[in-house]
């Protein structure tokens, strides 16, 4: 696993062998109010898959939504598009606040996603979409 990025928001790596992207959304990231890397580091990131590539992305570690920031996150989602992504698989904290930033950018995003509580279903679902989509 590569790291493409290490933000004190975030982490951003590349696994070269599953053409998968790897985001850990941190703490900090729920009090930002701007993310003067993230697009250039999901550029820099983008260059590396191949299409077809997936998204783990990890979010368990945040307190709570931001919206703050969402017009940067469906930027980086138009750039993931544009990259050929096949799916994110997202794996959120169980709680009453989970999802709600997920939920929004899907209304304003095509962006196809999946929603998990549990790492390891995160991980064989993306395990399993990608040995079905080479298929």
């Amino acid at each position: 696993m590569h790291l493409i990025a290490y933000r004190s928001e975030y982490r951003l790596y590349f696994d070269e062998s599953r053409n998968m992207l790897l985001y850990e959304r941190l703490e900090e990231l729920t009090f930002a109010t701007e993310l003067p890397y993230y697009l250039l580091d999901w550029q820099r990131a983008l260059t590396k898959v191949r299409p077809g590539f997936t998204v783990l992305c990890d979010v368990r570690l945040t307190l709570g939504p931001n919206t703050t920031v969402l017009p940067t996150f469906l930027r980086a989602y138009e750039l993931m598009l544009a990259a050929g992504i096949a799916v994110m698989a997202e794996v959120y904290p169980d709680g009453p606040t989970r999802m709600a930033v997920s939920q929004k950018l899907r209304q304003l995003s095509p962006l196809p996603t999946r929603q998990f509580t549990d790492l390891a279903d995160a991980e064989g679902f993306l395990q399993s979409y990608s040995t079905t989509a080479a298929s």
